[in-house]
């Protein structure tokens, strides 16, 4: 029932690839706890942080996903493994991501009524927008949405129905050619999707974050088609001088810039010898594993804690004040985020689930006549 090792589709885990998603949820929640802090805690932050550094995080988890995605359909080109069944594959995404997802809406929905008191007739209509992944389209990413961490969903929803056709890229055999158009068409689309940033529409669609995932699908090509990794300090050193530069605020260049240097800590998370035993720590990794819960959750959970200890604080410093915070806070995240994690989203991780709920039905609804009579 405790067991927070993700369920694997190949039944295959590779540690490293959580403990990278424990480096983005942290990315995420930490920022969102801080701007929680800074617009209306007691004390006054130091330091006002852009608003764009929490999707770093963001755009850290678009690069992982493009190595999960990446990996099947790289086998088959690269490797010959058997080929990807669509249907399988789009089912796959539909029965893992969609009931966390929707399971999730009440909570926000019920956050927001609470809390200011909006109409849940007002939220209705951005609520059916959700449902089918085009708020960011109609209204934007954040002007009425219900579940404001949404929109990078819609993205990755964008990125799901284009993967069987963007990994046709690997279908070029020559490892060098198929890795130099990967690199090319990163860089390309990193220049051009730049001017997009001043549209709120374009700024929250699929081209705007390709060259994220085609940075995860070179990781992909590069781990399927190793011979021997061997770990190295000298990647350690190199992971160390890039990951700051990860949250540095501008994003004109970053953005063109930070595809590459993922691929570049990616590596570094499996061929450093510090760093692949530190993403590899089973509490980082199960901790990474609940990422999509903690996503989901985090934000309302943040807010309703902080409704009431907002005003709790020791002295006039905000560091010791944001400490005491993130020790009232953080926990509750990590508590009520594991409780959904295990209780509905790794049974969706099953890839059998609705199998066996519907084979559970029938010993449900008939009484069994095996039973002695008194």
């Amino acid at each position: 029932m405790l067991n927070f090792r993700r369920i694997t589709t190949q039944k295959k885990f590779i540690p490293q690839i959580d403990g990278l998603r424990f480096v983005a949820i942290a990315s995420v929640v930490l920022f969102h706890f801080y701007f929680a802090l800074e617009g209306r805690g007691a004390l006054r932050a130091p330091i006002l942080v852009e608003p764009d550094l929490p999707k770093r995080g963001v755009e850290l988890f678009f690069a992982i996903s493009g190595f999960i995605l990446g990996v099947p359909f790289a086998s088959h080109y690269i490797l010959n493994a058997p080929k990807v069944r669509l249907k399988q594959y789009f089912l796959r995404r539909l029965t893992r991501l969609e009931p966390p997802y929707f399971l999730a809406f009440p909570i926000w929905m019920a956050m927001q009524w609470v809390a200011t008191g909006r109409p849940i007739s007002d939220m209705v209509p951005h609520l059916l927008a959700h449902a089918v992944y085009i708020h960011n389209l109609i209204y934007g990413a954040f002007l009425g949405a219900v579940n404001t961490v949404a929109w990078s969903l819609e993205i990755e929803v964008q990125f799901y129905t284009l993967v069987p056709i963007l990994s046709l890229i690997f279908a070029i055999s020559n490892p060098s050619v198929r890795r130099a158009v990967i690199l090319v068409a990163m860089l390309a689309i990193g220049l051009l999707s730049n001017p997009l940033y001043r549209t709120t529409p374009f700024r929250y669609f699929i081209g705007y974050y390709l060259a994220f995932f085609l940075a995860g699908f070179l990781v992909c090509d590069l781990y399927i088609t190793r011979k021997e990794w061997k770990k190295s300090f000298a990647w350690d050193v190199l992971a160390l001088c890039i990951w700051p530069f990860v949250w540095q605020p501008a994003h004109s260049v970053l953005h063109v810039l930070l595809p590459f240097m993922i691929v570049v800590l990616y590596l570094a998370a499996f061929r450093g010898r510090i760093c692949s035993a530190g993403f590899s720590n089973s509490l980082i990794t199960d901790i990474g594993g609940m990422c999509y819960s903690i996503y989901l959750l985090h934000f309302p959970i943040i807010y309703a804690v902080k409704h009431i200890t907002a005003f709790w604080h020791i002295g006039s410093n905000f560091w010791v004040y944001c400490a005491l915070q993130a020790c009232l806070i953080l926990p509750c995240v990590l508590l009520f985020c594991g409780a959904f994690f295990l209780l509905i989203e790794r049974p969706c991780m099953d890839r059998d689930w609705p199998k066996k709920l519907w084979n559970h039905f029938p010993a449900l609804l008939v009484p069994s006549a095996e039973q002695p009579q008194s």
